[in-house]
């Protein structure tokens, strides 16, 4: 019931807590940790027993069972923080035993002369992929008399709704409560602080940070002040920045680290980083000029990157593009290894039909596209000295992505442009490659031309592969064959109608909005607004259709069905709906059953294997009492198209008006082929996840699996491998290959679209508008003005938009179109004018700004904020 940090046994972190077996590992290391004893979690055994056997705990843990499958509201937090209120007043009368006092007099014994630190030490905390910083606590300057009463304190905090809510989030699979109780020395530190082995306000593994203020710390840790900071360069031990904080009293302002302590805690931090072989979160302090680690525990929310990318500390640095945050992709968090393969085998079918090379043989790496490293990144260092204006590649690519553009023209990025690019990729080799890549390419080449010189050929065409494409993709399932040779199949089937048909569409259709763009005075705005409407209102868009059936579902039903979603689903199984409901919903799951929030990712659930994803945002619409009807708006956008088609025939002279009339019309034909590469391949993701899921079944009925849902954590080559074989060990294989993608999904809730090759995350400087220090500059991506609370989505299911909400997230897939209904306009992280978020945003009349930074760290629910649509400026306002 009592270990002491000092140790040599081998102790479980289930006995100790994390922050004591943290401790003792320090102290076996050498460093310096004060002198102190741990009261294990057994001191606390017969505790907790009685409190499981409660009716107070019996309350807490039917309410967190409840909350597992709902969205917690304030009321529900509520509910929580009294339940756990009254366990902790049944705790305090617990009393201690004869022997918890004697192991507690120990303690008074070898410590008691001078002042303790007492702390919680929980075996769930301070561990890779679960910190629970500042829910546990931390009772300072402690005497002897108040001893037993800071161990209560401390114990206490395993009751706190704080931490069981965490738990929940973090779905641990217990909530029982287990603590163990640190008492060490306390230092009597002039100075202390924290030190981060990596810097977490830019990610950078070559960076160190240190926070430093007076004292013990405990106004550091509060809050209540503003420490010093420094910067320090871990490859040259330079001083990058020096800031001074705001730390109160007479020596508010008085840098309280010299350089030489500063010198002690960096290298103490970085023997730190090497000994546990991680980046580290060490909390310290000097008592006088000795320097003592009170804690160290991994860092648990930086972003890490593949081995693989990373170039060594102080070298020439690579910078990264993450293609899962493109256009059509839009996968800001972490995937599976099965979702990343099929991914890798789409890019390599693609780069096949292209080059004329077997998918086999092809290696992107070479290329600069790494695809195998946990997300499919970009090396755009390979590629920078090869562009030759890059203001105008900007300005090209500005409407696709407006992030993309603001970086390739940014002053930082000049420290990522290589003195020269790799000898395979020179500029003399790549000419010499010309040739040979133009004969290779020349089928993708040639079908670009099909809609300019033999469109009506070309359209019979397109139709008859989109419908024999149609015909193909609902086949029976083989579920003999092995897995990979059938998806191979199906994306060749579907990369034929992509590459004969769809791309070409889509590429002409672009290509004819631009040139209708540039028929018009730029400087008019009168002519810039009459061609927005012109390119706008297309009602044959998929995905925009897709939020139509979603709202009329929605308003088929009275708004009490959906109340209980449950019910409601066992009543459209059952058929036991109005007639028109069951008909749209059987419409619906028809045409859009393969799509679902987070598509691309495949063990996302999609509206065809559950009602109840669909359900929950048609309840959304149902009991928002919105007014705002999207067909209103659709109609209203085409007539404004229409009209706006009219005037400008009118305004242009009668050579552009002829060419507008025929680029409208080229434009209006192949608006559709947006979103059918998307489409087609979500179609395919849906067998594919069929196939997956039934040999998933197979290895569980023969005990070789345990949970189904797992497969998604192994490779294509896996699963057709061990359904061959039958000594494959799929569990070894699901640890080893699901391992990185684990660690991502424990640390990373979004990537950031650029990153370097030793983890910085690369941020162009904010754009400022003089006088207007309340104003967020982005980009401008759907007009309008609207003024609203915000409402931060982490993912489309995360919370209900109200009407009048101002959306914010990441960026956006088809599965977030339904949000868009309610809210009275939108702010992206990740998106430009030709993305989802900003088609949808426009078709449904929102105002949209896109290119916003660190949006979800920007806004907090309930901020009120004005969006300018027209402009690209987000505001912040005084709710009045």
């Amino acid at each position: 019931m009592l270990v002491a940090l000092s140790t040599q046994d081998n102790v479980a972190v289930d006995e100790v807590g994390g922050k004591a077996a943290s401790l003792i590992r320090l102290t076996s290391g050498g460093f310096d940790v004060p002198t102190g004893m741990t009261l294990t979690t057994d001191f606390f055994g017969d505790w907790v027993q009685q409190l499981e056997t409660s009716s107070e705990w019996q309350a807490v843990t039917s309410l967190l069972e409840g909350f597992a499958s709902t969205q917690i509201d304030l009321q529900q937090r509520t509910q929580l923080g009294d339940a756990c209120e009254r366990v902790k007043s049944l705790a305090s009368l617990l009393q201690f035993t004869d022997l918890q006092r004697q192991y507690i007099e120990q303690i008074e014994t070898n410590l008691g002369a001078g002042l303790m630190a007492v702390r919680s030490s929980s075996p769930e905390e301070d561990l890779i992929g679960s910190s629970f910083a500042g829910l546990y606590e931390t009772v300072l300057s402690v005497t002897v008399p108040d001893l037993q009463t800071a161990i209560r304190t401390c114990f206490y905090s395993c009751l706190d709704s704080r931490v069981l809510l965490y738990k929940l989030e973090m779905n641990f699979d217990s909530f029982t409560p287990a603590i163990a109780v640190i008492v060490q020395k306390q230092v009597v530190s002039n100075t202390s602080g924290v030190a981060f082995s990596l810097n977490p306000l830019t990610n950078d593994y070559d960076e160190l940070l240190i926070n430093a203020s007076w004292g013990l710390g405990e106004a550091l840790v509060s809050g209540d002040i503003t420490p010093d900071t420094i910067v320090v360069n871990k490859v040259t031990d330079a001083v990058i920045e020096h800031r001074t904080g705001d730390k109160g009293g007479d020596r508010s302002t008085e840098k309280c680290l010299d350089d030489t302590q500063i010198n002690q805690i960096a290298s103490i931090v970085k023997k730190i980083e090497t000994f546990y072989g991680m980046p580290m979160d060490v909390e310290w302090a000097f008592d006088g000029q000795q320097l003592h680690v009170l804690q160290a525990r991994p860092i648990t929310s930086f972003v890490p990157l593949h081995p693989s990318l990373l170039t060594e500390p102080g070298a020439e640095r690579h910078l990264y593009m993450d293609c899962y945050l493109r256009d059509g992709v839009t996968m800001s968090a972490a995937t599976t290894p099965m979702s990343n393969d099929l991914f890798n085998m789409v890019v390599k079918l693609m780069l096949e039909w292209m080059f004329a090379i077997p998918e086999e043989d092809i290696d992107p790496a070479p290329a600069g596209l790494h695809l195998d490293t946990g997300r499919a990144y970009m090396n755009l260092s390979y590629y920078l000295p090869l562009m030759g204006s890059r203001e105008l590649l900007a300005t090209q690519a500005k409407r696709m992505d407006p992030m993309s553009a603001a970086v390739l023209t940014s002053p930082e990025i000049e420290q990522y442009i290589p003195n020269r690019s790799p000898r395979h990729l020179s500029k003399l080799r790549l000419l010499f490659y010309v040739p040979g890549i133009l004969w290779r390419t020349r089928r993708a080449i040639a079908v670009l031309f099909r809609p300019v010189f033999k469109r009506e050929k070309f359209d019979a065409e397109y139709k008859r592969l989109m419908a024999e494409f149609e015909q193909y993709i609902k086949r029976p399932l083989e579920y003999s064959r092995p897995l990979r040779e059938s998806l191979r199949d199906d994306m060749v089937r579907a990369g034929t109608v992509t590459m004969e048909c769809t791309y070409p569409a889509f590429t002409y259709f672009y290509i004819m909005t631009e040139r209708m763009r540039r028929l018009v005075d730029q400087d008019s705005d009168k002519q810039m607004s009459l061609i927005d409407a012109v390119v706008g209102g297309y009602e044959d868009d998929m995905i925009v259709n897709m939020g139509l059936m979603i709202y009329d579902l929605a308003k088929l039903l009275p708004a009490l069905e959906f109340e209980d979603l449950d019910a409601l689903a066992g009543k459209i199984e059952q058929r036991s709906l109005p007639a028109d409901f069951l008909e749209r919903w059987d419409e619906f799951i028809e045409r859009y059953g393969c799509r679902g929030p987070l598509e691309m990712e495949l063990s996302k659930t999609k509206y065809g294997e559950s009602p109840a994803i669909a359900l929950q945002q048609i309840a959304s619409l149902s009991n928002s009492g919105s007014e705002f009807n999207p067909h209103d708006m659709i109609q209203k956008k085409i007539k404004e198209r229409e009209q706006a088609f009219d005037e400008l025939q009118h305004i242009l002279s009668p050579r552009k008006a002829k060419k507008l009339k025929r680029f409208y019309g080229s434009c209006r034909g192949y608006a559709a082929s947006r979103e059918y590469f998307k489409h087609h391949l979500m179609q395919i993701y849906e067998r594919a996840k069929k196939l997956l899921l039934y040999r998933a079944n197979e290895f569980v009925k023969a005990g070789r699996m345990d949970d189904p849902n797992r497969i998604f954590e192994l490779t294509l080559a896996d699963v057709d491998e061990a359904t061959a074989d039958k000594n494959f060990d799929i569990r070894a294989a699901i640890q080893e290959r699901g391992a990185y993608a684990r660690k991502l999904r424990a640390q990373v809730r979004h990537f950031p679209m650029f990153i370097d090759s030793r983890g910085r995350i690369f941020r162009t400087a904010p754009t400022i508008i003089e006088g207007d220090e309340h104003a967020i500059v982005g980009a401008a991506v759907s007009p309008g003005i609207a003024r609203g609370p915000i409402k931060v989505l982490n993912d489309p299911l995360e919370k209900d938009v109200k009407p009048g909400d101002i959306l914010v997230a990441v960026t956006t897939d088809p599965g977030w179109t339904p949000l868009f209904i309610n809210a009275a306009a939108v702010i992206l992280e990740i998106g430009g004018e030709l993305q989802h978020g900003a088609l949808v945003a426009r078709e449904y009349g929102k105002p949209c700004v896109s290119a916003i930074q660190d949006v979800t760290a920007q806004f907090t629910d309930g901020q009120i904020v004005e969006v300018d649509g027209n402009a690209g400026v987000v505001r912040f306002v005084e709710e009045s």
